[in-house]
């Protein structure tokens, strides 16, 4: 009877649980620097692919209206705008080895939230870097017709990478912008990257690349 009881016996020892829980964190220390590598690549992925949708969406603004997104003025004209930043949670440092003004991401100049351009039709002088104003009821472009407004061009008003901080492009350097210099420079959809602080040139003029582990997409150059 006595063996019987033991055969049958509910539950686990003591001994068993602790062995089954050093088995389950052994698997846990080993898989888990893998799962976080991955997931690290997939926000690499996104802000990447990110970037070149936002290009495309600017190249596509600029096809159909024939202006690029630095307009401040009604009508719409001017080029006030420096920077078209895609939130208002814009990174502001810079880090390690970083290139010539690459603080002036994330401080230079007037910026305007790219919504403005790309979702809504409102690239004059009504909204603040917030957003604010941004959805009024007269709309600046045609709406039919040639240099009519088509957007939206993203999904999104606003939007971060997939660090939390906006992407932004340097308007100033498109053709007609308000850079006055002899120097190409190219026009780039940037994110600071995984560190959140900025290495990028702003205004360097020979090497012009993306750097560190900033991301970006050359939108055009001028």
């Amino acid at each position: 009877m006595a063996h019987r009881n033991r055969a049958n016996r509910d539950g686990f020892t003591l001994m068993e649980i602790v062995i089954a829980v050093a088995i389950v964190a052994v698997f846990a220390a080993a898989i888990s620097p893998m799962v976080f590598k991955h997931l690290e690549d997939a926000k690499l992925t996104r802000a990447q692919n990110e970037t070149e949708s936002l290009a495309t969406a600017v190249l596509s603004y600029y096809k159909d209206t024939g202006a690029w997104p630095y307009t401040s003025a009604n009508g719409p004209n001017g080029n006030g705008v420096t920077r078209a930043v895609s939130s208002a949670t814009v990174a502001t440092g810079t880090g390690a080895g970083a290139a010539a003004g690459a603080g002036n991401w994330g401080t230079f100049g007037t910026a305007k939230m790219l919504g403005d351009y790309l979702y809504y039709n409102n690239p004059d002088d009504d909204t603040s870097v917030t957003g604010a104003g941004a959805d009024q009821t007269g709309e600046d472009w045609a709406k039919t017709g040639h240099g009519s407004w088509r957007g939206p061009y993203v999904s999104a008003y606003s939007f971060n990478d997939p660090w939390g901080h906006a992407y932004v492009t340097n308007v100033r350097y498109c053709p007609g912008g308000t850079y006055a210099g002899t120097v190409r420079h190219k026009v780039f959809v940037l994110s600071p990257g995984p560190d959140g602080v900025w290495q990028t040139a702003y205004s360097d003029g020979v090497t012009e690349d993306v750097a560190g582990d900033d991301i970006g997409t050359v939108v055009t150059v001028r």
